[in-house]
């Protein structure tokens, strides 16, 4: 009987060491599955990551294709080059008399003649002084209210009506000295303008409408180039919000004259300038694209008849050839 209970007890002790050693392989079991499922997911969730970093890398290739396709490279107008080679053929003109850019803003076409030649600017550099009032007054430095002393140096013969309107002595509002200059090309509202300023320091601030590099004359007297005033007329448009008064004096200057005479169906936003062998007009016109011409003259006959003429068949030709 002894003997009996002792080989029962041994037995059991070995059943329960079975036991407790199935539980710890249960457990490494369960420890390597769930650190394979671990491994599984981080694997799955990288290549998820790798996978979506690629599809977005493709599409912002894709984007920026598209983009790129889409920019449209400044090319000369071979059409305008053509057109105004015949007009100089036809009219006499040459790089001592005639002076021409053309931009096409939605195209990115352009055509210059001549456009390093400084010629005498007249009227047309009332737009540029012009913008250095705006300037001012959308930076708070002056108001359209603001007035200005009329001094007896400031009285220049020519149309407008300041002189008339005004005696030396008194002061004038800015917003009347601005739309008289470029509505009506009043030299007397330009003096006034120039000189509250001083003229070394408007000719300084003249220069920020161009990056080109401007001669001593420029400083000195009113000269200007055809790159020059390009510059002026694009930097107008591309801040035409903060001239927007500005540009609307300028569709209703010159009484439909110089290259608004053929183009009545057109807004016209120009500015004319006439001063003895000289005779100039440069704007924006509104077509079906939006162009924009410069025409400078020096001693041509008939100047402000062929200044129309030119605005009238560029913007043709360009148009012309959009529509086919």
């Amino acid at each position: 009987m002894g003997n009996k209970g002792k080989h029962s007890k041994k037995k059991e002790s070995k059943l329960t060491i079975n036991y407790k050693m199935l539980e710890i392989g249960l457990s490494i079991c369960i420890i390597v599955s769930i650190g394979i499922v671990i491994y599984n997911y981080i694997t799955r969730s990288k290549e998820e990551v790798n996978e979506q970093a690629e599809e977005q890398k493709e599409e912002e290739s894709m984007e920026t294709a598209s983009i790129e396709e889409s920019v449209i490279e400044e090319t000369v107008d071979s059409n305008i080059e053509n057109l105004i080679n015949e007009i100089m053929l036809d009219n006499n003109l040459n790089e001592n008399n005639f002076f021409f850019f053309y931009y096409n803003i939605e195209e990115k076409k352009y055509y210059f003649y001549n456009e390093n030649t400084y010629f005498t600017a007249a009227s047309t550099i009332k737009v540029p002084v012009a913008m250095l009032y705006y300037d001012k007054i959308a930076e708070g430095e002056l108001s359209l209210s603001d007035t200005l002393l009329y001094n007896s140096d400031d009285y220049e013969a020519g149309d407008g009506s300041t002189a008339a309107d005004y005696s030396v002595g008194e002061r004038i509002p800015i917003s009347y000295l601005l739309e008289q200059m470029i509505v009506n090309s009043d030299n007397t509202a330009l003096n006034i303008l120039v000189h509250s300023m001083g003229y070394e320091k408007c000719k300084q601030e003249l220069t920020k409408y161009s990056d080109k590099e401007l001669t001593e004359a420029f400083y000195s007297s009113n000269v200007a180039n055809v790159s020059y005033y390009y510059d002026v007329l694009q930097y107008l448009y591309q801040n035409a919000n903060k001239y927007s008064e500005l540009i609307e004096y300028m569709k209703i200057s010159s009484g439909g004259g110089y290259l608004k005479t053929n183009l009545l169906q057109y807004e016209v936003a120009h500015k004319y300038g006439s001063y003895e062998e000289y005779e100039h007009d440069y704007g924006i016109i509104y077509g079906q694209n939006t162009y924009l011409i410069g025409v400078f003259t020096k001693g041509v006959e008939n100047a402000s008849d062929l200044i129309a003429d030119i605005g009238e068949q560029v913007v043709t030709c360009t148009e012309t050839e959009k529509s086919q």
